[in-house]
């Protein structure tokens, strides 16, 4: 594959199970750029230890010739390897990366009910930009409610998401992965617990995220209506121990 973002040649998640030492090692995996990519596999395969690998959100152990390439743009160059070494660790890369080039949807929302719905959705943009004014914020919103076709959003945004349903909430939640520009998506379980109707919303705005804004999104579901994928142009990658993964 010439033209992708993420390629693993080799990473692998060591973790302590009732006492035991266990490692899931995965390798040759390429994740193409400005599309949609669904990661599948059977239950308990890696498919979220693997989405929050490439986030960096999961402690990486490389070893040998592993390594994970991210390509931000086709001319620019991230080795993950690299970047958990002990002399660049104390620059705080690892969160520079989170914070510039990847929004999150997890698998629970991590709405703070205690902040109002625009508050929840800037956070991200906010660290990056605090010199800001909360009325361009709002507009930003605002903007981006009506590019999402989410227009019952814009009354909400003053409330507390406690008030939402677990539409809205999934919805605000998608907000603020959108919110910074954010060249990688990361969504885990963006269609649980929706219905059919909002589950298509939600992909219609990855679809049009990744046709005009050139972001990539790599999804984990297991609850996902085969149908609404019709007509979408979509990568996936199914986890498997032959090609993909290996456990030790």
């Amino acid at each position: 594959m010439e033209d992708y973002i993420f390629k693993i040649d080799q990473v692998r998640k060591i973790y302590n199970y009732k006492g035991e030492i266990n490692q899931i090692i995965f390798n040759n995996i390429y994740i193409p750029r400005e599309m949609i990519t669904f990661i599948k596999g059977e239950t308990g395969i890696g498919k979220t230890t693997l989405l929050n690998i490439l986030g960096l959100m999961d402690k990486i152990s490389f070893m040998e010739n592993d390594n994970i390439i991210f390509l931000p743009d086709p001319n620019q160059t991230i080795d993950f390897r690299n970047i958990y070494s002990k002399r660049f660790k104390k620059y705080r890369i690892i969160e520079n990366i989170r914070k510039n080039y990847f929004g999150f949807m997890f698998q629970h929302d991590h709405l703070i009910d205690a902040w109002k719905g625009w508050e929840n959705i800037i956070l991200p943009d906010y660290i990056r930009n605090s010199h800001v004014s909360i009325s361009k914020y709002k507009n930003k919103i605002h903007n981006l409610i009506e590019l999402c076709n989410f227009s019952d959003m814009h009354e909400l945004l003053e409330r507390s998401p406690s008030t939402y349903s677990g539409g809205q909430r999934q919805r605000t939640a998608l907000l603020r992965a959108l919110i910074h520009s954010p060249k990688v998506i990361f969504a885990d379980e963006p269609f649980a617990s929706i219905s059919k109707k909002k589950a298509m919303e939600i992909l219609n705005v990855f679809k049009n995220q990744a046709q005009k804004n050139g972001t990539t999104i790599i999804i984990v579901s297991h609850d996902i209506h085969d149908d609404i994928l019709q007509n979408i142009n979509i990568n996936e990658i199914n986890l498997n121990l032959s090609k993909h993964l290996k456990n030790k």
